[in-house]
């Protein structure tokens, strides 16, 4: 699956430092956690995270473009949380969620900061998930998609910000699923399907945005929902591709395992 990063990549090695400072600053990530003494107790790295937090209210904003990047390596870092307990992890992600906002009401809502804030929320819930947590799960992915809905509403015409909407809706589902909420989850798929085909319409020629179709198409065939039409449909927007010289080897496999499933179905 596509993550929700569809955000320029433009500048990213001169951003580099500058994400590697801001990340200690704005998290003091698991990453900067890690190299403390073992003797040092999960309390007193959590405050000093707190602080630096706090910190990066003034030193981050000379670099908002780089939330995203930021928000990826958060993500990264706590979803292999060595020597945290989960409720530790949870505090400490609560504690940037809240620098992040913070950061938002300072930049007077700056579209491109709120974006970051909103990937950052889809990419805990991802975190929130693995730690079991679907209530926070939830709550954080609905939050995300919430915002990139505020986002997209004020610009209808880009889409890359339809397509993180529908992207942070295939989230939202996987933490509703995960808490057995089938309808909704199948709500937020089905959602998610109709921006992805909306878009890729209107961008035939544009690779992922096709991928990103296919693969919401064989997300809702896992789950049941009109498996033999999903699958169809995307066999034949991968055939397509491969006419057009758009497939990348592994996605031509992609070819023959549907193949393979349909002809397995009744």
């Amino acid at each position: 699956m596509t993550n929700t990063d569809t955000y320029p990549n433009r500048g990213k090695h001169r951003l580099f430092l500058t994400v590697i400072a801001a990340l200690f600053a704005l998290s003091a990530s698991s990453a900067a956690i890690y190299m403390w003494e073992a003797r040092q107790s999960t309390l007193v790295r959590l405050a000093v995270s707190e602080e630096r937090a706090r910190r990066a209210e003034q030193n981050f904003a000379v670099s908002a473009g780089a939330i995203d990047v930021i928000a990826s390596n958060l993500a990264d870092y706590l979803s292999n949380p060595k020597g945290l307990q989960a409720r530790d992890i949870v505090a400490l992600m609560g504690k940037i969620e809240v620098t992040m906002a913070t950061l938002v009401a300072k930049t007077k809502d700056n579209s491109e900061v709120r974006r970051g804030q909103a990937a950052m929320l889809i990419q805990f819930s991802a975190t929130y998930l693995a730690l079991g947590n679907t209530e926070l799960a939830i709550d954080s992915a609905r939050r995300g998609s919430d915002i990139f809905r505020a986002l997209a509403r004020g610009q209808p015409d880009n889409d890359d910000l339809q397509s993180n909407v529908g992207l942070s809706l295939a989230k939202l589902g996987e933490a509703l699923r995960a808490s057995g909420d089938f309808r909704g989850a199948l709500a937020a798929d089905r959602e998610s399907l109709e921006i992805a085909r909306a878009i890729a319409k209107r961008q035939p020629l544009n690779r992922q945005l096709q991928t990103d179709l296919v693969l919401t198409l064989w997300r809702l065939a896992s789950v049941g929902d009109d498996s033999r039409g999903r699958l169809t449909e995307a066999l034949k927007i991968l055939k397509n591709m491969k006419l057009a010289a758009m497939l990348q080897p592994p996605q031509e496999e992609w070819i023959g395992t549907i193949e393979d499933e349909l002809s397995h179905m009744p």
